[in-house]
C-alpha cells in the first residue's frame, strides 16, 4: 500500500482534504501548495516502508528466537504507528482510516499476546 501511495500520493491527499473539508484538494489548493503535499505525503510514505522493513528485520531476527527486545520492539513501533493512525484520522474526521488502523492494532495485538508467554515467562 505504502508503494502505491508513494506513486500516486493524491489519493491520501483526496481522502484528507475531503474527510476534514467536505470537498476536492483540487478546488482550493494551488499548484505549488499541491506539490507540498505530495512531496510531504511521498516523504511519510518512505518512513512507512522503512518501519516495514525494520519490522521484518525484528520478526525474523529475535522475534522468531522469542527474544524479549524483539517483542517490546514490535509492541512499541507497531503500537505507535497504530494508535496515531488511529488518533490522527478520528480527529480529521477520516473515519474508514482510522479503522484501518484500528484493525491493525487488533491484529498486532493478537499477534502478541499470543505467544507472550513463550517471552515474558522464563522457566528456572
Amino acid at each position: 500500500m505504502a508503494i502505491l501511495i508513494f506513486v500516486v500520493p493524491t489519493i491520501v491527499l483526496e481522502g484528507d482534504f475531503q474527510a476534514i473539508t467536505g470537498k476536492s484538494y483540487k478546488e482550493f489548493l494551488a499548484s505549488e501548495a499541491i506539490r507540498v503535499s505530495v512531496s510531504h505525503i511521498r516523504h511519510m510514505m518512505v518512513f512507512d516502508t522503512t518501519l516495514k522493513v525494520a519490522a521484518f528485520f525484528i520478526l525474523f531476527a529475535g522475534f522468531r528466537k522469542a527474544e524479549i527486545w524483539a517483542w517490546w520492539a514490535m509492541l512499541v513501533v507497531g503500537g505507535i504507528t497504530c494508535i496515531y493512525g488511529a488518533v490522527i484520522n478520528v480527529l480529521n474526521g477520516n473515519t474508514l482510516d482510522s479503522v484501518v488502523y484500528l484493525v491493525a492494532l487488533v491484529v498486532l495485538l493478537v499477534a502478541l499476546f499470543l505467544p507472550v508467554k513463550k517471552f515474558l515467562v522464563r522457566s528456572s
